[in-house]
């Protein structure tokens, strides 16, 4: 760099500003009072984050630190290297802790990300301009602050999820790790050509005839709960997803009858969903969240030779089997019938088990009363006007006007993501519903590509590969050494909180971070590494119960 266009501090009547690039990042009259004011008016709430843009000279940060609520953290970043060097060199000693208050230089949103994960756990997000260096990259601080706040948003959605799920999720894995034996996993195929994924949205209906005459030309990877609205018109998936933790959506496998399928299940499934088909059974291993108990469940698997696909955790079935489908299609992907909206008065597709259910309640004096109830709840109102050029409004080309909710929405913003990454190109054949980041096209235009791409074989995809043949006993003792091993921790927990070890409090915490799926669907789950007493008062009794599920999954898997 030019040492003329190198940053400099200059003297101003009320204080030192920063010259650069022809002009001060400070007002020449008292350049801190500006940033000062900001700082005391920033949210006081616990657990915010604030990310500070172009922190500089540090004005406003001690004020900023006077005026945090509890568990808050000042993330502080700097995109200019020149600027982030007079930073580094201008800053109180003492201020940058790496507790309450964090520097980084980058550019990076994922470096952001980490740096944010490793000052804490937060609740929301505020963003502060604390110099005029912010307007010197001001698309890219506002982008950052932007996935950041998703970033915690999306946290806390799943922080809700594990409250009410948690104790579910981690019940469905012991008891499944416990019957790995019979699970018997095989490695996921690859699929030829392209690949319809299939949700259970109404949309689907208008699709049943296209599938129907390609399908000897096409894979066709479905959700659970599309299995009897395609069975009815004659399509037999290539492979079935689900991601279901509780026995509702078992009656999606009604229809199958001795038939067998193959299907795709996560490992906090419902153990009675291996059990329901008949058919190859393969695996996927959601990450829930950042958990040892969830890294152990894995290693177990290894220990096994099982084969499974480690998957992010992404909420709907239907953005689950779109990225699994992903990992193993070897041409392009249509999306028909993951809609993430819904009609008054219809929720799915024919044939779906909600909509026969329904059928056969009505009568001349009762017409679709949960249908209705469904999809006219307080959560949902109309689907938002799409902005983007040749979408039909809130409504389907002809159809009835259109419906969702925030989560769906949400799942379809999640979709949008994964359609952006690497890999197979996702394709929007749904014809309605919020956008899902792909391209949108019609039947016409998905037929023909279908039949162009035909089931011709291709390479590989990375990380699908033939695994030897399956060993009931390898699994067994993989099995049982890890429930053994969460025995053996309960055990010692247990003892440390009725006073009967001899164990320190450091390793009282380390027990308790290791046990991490007994306070899952604790409210101050992050108290954790505390371990206050009136925590420890609700711990106890999990412990116990822990134990004597694990007991009798251990049971049940013999000697």
């Amino acid at each position: 760099m030019d040492p003329s266009e190198a940053p400099a501090v200059v003297q101003t009547p009320g204080g030192l500003s920063v010259s650069y690039r022809g002009r001060l990042l400070y007002s020449g009259r008292e350049p801190g009072r500006t940033p000062r004011r900001a700082a005391e008016a920033c949210d006081p709430g616990p657990r915010r984050l604030h990310l500070v843009a172009s922190p500089l000279l540090w004005y406003g940060l001690p004020e900023l630190l006077a005026r945090m609520g509890e568990g808050s953290a000042a993330l502080c970043v700097e995109a200019d290297p020149a600027l982030a060097d007079l930073a580094r060199r201008h800053a109180p000693p003492g201020l940058v802790d790496g507790r309450r208050v964090a520097f980084l230089e980058s550019s990076s949103p994922e470096e952001l990300a980490e740096a944010a994960s490793r000052l804490g756990s937060f609740r929301k997000l505020g963003f502060l301009a604390l110099s005029g260096g912010e307007s010197l990259n001001a698309p890219l601080y506002r982008r950052m602050a932007e996935l950041l706040g998703e970033e915690i948003e999306r946290s806390w959605r799943n922080r809700a999820s594990l409250m009410v799920m948690g104790r579910l999720w981690a019940r469905n894995i012991v008891d499944n790790l416990a019957a790995l034996p019979d699970i018997a996993p095989r490695p996921l195929p690859p699929l030829p050509g392209a690949t319809a994924v299939c949700g259970a949205g109404p949309s689907l209906e208008a699709a049943l005839p296209l599938l129907a005459r390609n399908r000897p030309s096409l894979s066709v990877v479905a959700c659970d709960t599309a299995l009897g609205s395609l069975l009815a018109s004659g399509i037999e998936p290539d492979l079935v997803v689900c991601l279901e933790a509780q026995a509702h959506n078992l009656a999606d496998f009604t229809p199958l009858g001795s038939r067998p399928i193959a299907l795709a299940a996560d490992l906090s499934s419902h153990p009675a969903t291996f059990r329901a088909p008949r058919g190859p059974k393969h695996l996927s291993a959601v990450r829930i969240t950042a958990s040892p108990f969830l890294e152990r469940a894995s290693s177990c698997l290894e220990a096994a030779a099982a084969p499974f696909l480690p998957m992010p955790a992404l909420g709907s079935v239907g953005v689950h089997a779109a990225h699994l489908a992903r990992q193993i299609s070897r041409g392009p992907l249509l999306a028909f019938g993951l809609d993430f909206c819904f009609e008054a008065g219809k929720t799915h597709a024919r044939g779906c088990p909600s909509i026969l259910a329904e059928e056969r309640r009505l009568s001349r004096l009762r017409r679709w009363g949960s249908q209705y109830a469904s999809s006219l709840s307080e959560r949902s109102g109309p689907l938002p006007v799409s902005r983007d050029p040749g979408r039909p409004g809130r409504r389907g080309p002809g159809g009835p006007e259109l419906r969702s909710d925030p989560v769906l929405l949400s799942y379809a913003a999640l979709l949008a993501q994964e359609a952006s990454l690497p890999g197979p190109v996702l394709y929007d054949a749904r014809g309605r519903g919020p956008s899902i980041g792909a391209r949108r096209i019609g039947l016409e235009e998905a037929e023909a590509m279908v039949r162009g791409q035909g089931r011709a074989a291709g390479p590989p995809r990375p990380g699908i590969e033939s695994r030897p043949a399956w060993e009931p006993g390898r699994a067994r003792e993989a099995a049982a050494a890890f429930l053994d091993g969460e025995l053996a921790r309960l055990d010692a927990l247990y003892d440390f909180m009725k006073g009967r070890s001899a164990a320190g409090r450091e390793e009282a915490l380390r027990l308790a971070a290791e046990c991490d799926y007994l306070y899952w669907g604790f409210a101050d789950a992050d108290r954790a590494g505390e371990l206050p007493q009136d925590f420890l008062n609700r711990l106890l009794p999990e412990t116990d119960w822990w134990a004597r599920r694990l007991g009798r999954a251990r049971r049940a898997l013999g000697a």
